[in-house]
């Protein structure tokens, strides 16, 4: 469903999120957002936070070592990698 809100540019460049468009995203403090221009669209896009990582690494109480953090990051990349191969072919 499309939402849209109007917001004013100050005079330093800057703008507000409406409080519709934070509510309906869940949006916090301290959250980043990308902004992407494509055309004359401005769209902000989530950046996902180390929070979104909880759990990556699976259940309980096991510390894990820099080299098997690395490994699953690898490992993450390289199945998101093939996902997106798969859709481009």
């Amino acid at each position: 469903m499309l939402h849209m809100t109007q917001t004013k540019i100050s005079k330093a460049y800057q703008t507000t999120i409406s409080a519709e468009a934070i509510r309906l995203l869940g949006l916090r403090p301290g959250q980043r957002v990308n902004q992407i221009v494509e055309g004359k669209r401005l769209i902000l896009e989530l950046v996902e936070d180390v929070d979104a990582l909880a759990g990556s690494l699976g259940r309980g109480k096991v510390a894990h070592s820099i080299e098997e953090m690395k490994a699953a990051a690898r490992k993450g990349v390289t199945k998101a990698g093939a996902a997106g191969l798969k859709e481009v072919v």
